[in-house]
């Protein structure tokens, strides 16, 4: 099943920016709607008319997370209502609050939501920095543990506060990369960085 991952921000709710992402590296996540929420735009490219889809949320014990959240569904629930979609609501609910354990507990509620044959994606805008590291290792773990799972489309918003302009990046290489970084170390590669630097220059090339 295709698994869309986010975070509900912490921003009070009349703060929380809304605005047209131009897409930077990806054209399926075009989409010339105003929004608050980057995931829109993914579940908007991959998710096809008529699919049933989960959209699993990390929901802090704090009232802008979980005020937010409430918008964050009414957004989804609009465009499942465009494609024909439905959608499983699973809401990770953790403290409010950084401490490790806090952060271990996110982490394992987060793989007990993901499954053989999966295909994850996930909004990394909101959230601590924190936050958004344990969901990339959720989603490696589901890569790298489960069975036939697949990183689909991993997305980071921006905003430039000087001219309001918002983008948004398709951060998926970046889980990959840190795969292939994985594999030359246990196969004792010689000149990993230069190998990495030629793959780069490859897929420049392709562009």
């Amino acid at each position: 099943m295709k698994k869309f991952i986010s975070v509900s921000p912490f921003q009070p709710p009349k703060f929380l920016s809304a605005g047209i992402y131009k897409y930077v590296n990806n054209e399926k996540l075009i989409y010339e709607k105003e929004i608050k929420f980057p995931i829109i735009p993914v579940i908007n490219g991959y998710a096809e008319n008529g699919e049933e889809i989960t959209l699993i949320t990390v929901v802090s014990d704090y009232e802008n997370s979980t005020v937010n959240y409430e918008t964050l569904k009414c957004s989804v629930n609009e465009i499942a209502e465009e494609k024909n979609l439905k959608v499983n609501y699973e809401v990770i609910s953790i403290p409010y609050d950084n401490r490790l354990e806090v952060q271990l507990e996110v982490f394992n509620k987060l793989i007990s939501h993901i499954s053989d044959n999966d295909k994850l994606f996930a909004d990394i805008t909101y959230g601590t920095k924190v936050m958004n590291q344990i969901i990339t290792m959720g989603i490696n773990y589901g890569y790298r543990i489960c069975r036939d799972v697949i990183p689909g489309c991993i997305v980071y918003g921006e905003k430039d506060h000087n001219t309001n302009e918002m983008k948004i990046y398709d951060t998926t290489s970046l889980i990959y990369l840190d795969e292939i970084v994985r594999v030359m170390a246990e196969n004792g590669v010689k000149d990993p960085a230069g190998s990495i630097k030629m793959m780069m220059n490859w897929s420049e090339s392709d562009d």
